[in-house]
């Protein structure tokens, strides 16, 4: 019997199963990570607009993809996340993680743009880090940390509807973000989709 697969889109350089807490909801299961970055030694070098040549129809139990969406172009966003609904299983889910537009707009502080919103592994980020990219990344040379685009939770619902998915729920996460699961039929693997929302803080 295949073990169900986990696909850890725009992984970056870690494994998602080293990262969790307690990670034995996920005994027996593969990560396949995909990262465009070649210095992130991903499982799969792709551009996750187009991950035909790559990726199977219907092989992901479960996609996971924690602020990697803004980075692309908006008009890039739809083909993105259809080859998202096309991957995963009838039965999956994919949990997509991205920065809320609407949170930062909430906080924000005209009269100093770089004061810190809430600390991440990173260190400070502010609202131009939240709207523009990682600054200290970028600067560092680390291009591929630039945002494109963003997201309030209704915009993410609906755009994820039009890309072929039956059903999105969002909630919001513990900084300035918000998580969208979002489904074709009921899920499957409800252990596993807790304990990604667990290690989220959702």
């Amino acid at each position: 019997m295949t073990a169900p697969t986990l696909y850890n889109l725009g992984s970056g350089p870690r494994r998602l199963f080293d990262l969790l807490p307690d990670p034995s909801a996920f005994t027996g299961w593969r990560e396949v990570r995909v990262d465009l970055d070649p210095g992130c030694r991903p499982d799969i070098l792709s551009d996750l607009t187009d991950l035909s040549q790559a990726i199977p129809d219907g092989s992901a139990d479960l996609i996971y993809c924690s602020h990697v969406v803004e980075h692309f172009f908006d008009h890039d966003v739809p083909r993105v996340l259809q080859e998202f609904a096309r991957i995963l299983r009838p039965d999956g889910a994919a949990i997509v993680r991205v920065p809320d537009l609407a949170g930062v707009m909430q906080a924000f502080d005209e009269g100093d743009l770089e004061r810190p919103l809430y600390h991440s592994p990173s260190g400070p980020i502010s609202a131009l880090d939240v709207i523009f990219g990682h600054r200290r990344s970028i600067s560092a040379g680390n291009h591929y940390m630039a945002h494109r685009t963003g997201f309030t939770q209704a915009s993410l619902a609906r755009r994820m509807l039009d890309a072929g998915f039956e059903e999105v729920q969002t909630l919001p996460g513990p900084s300035v973000e918000f998580c969208a699961v979002a489904t074709m039929r009921p899920a499957n693997h409800r252990a596993q989709i807790n304990a990604l929302m667990d290690f989220m803080g959702v």
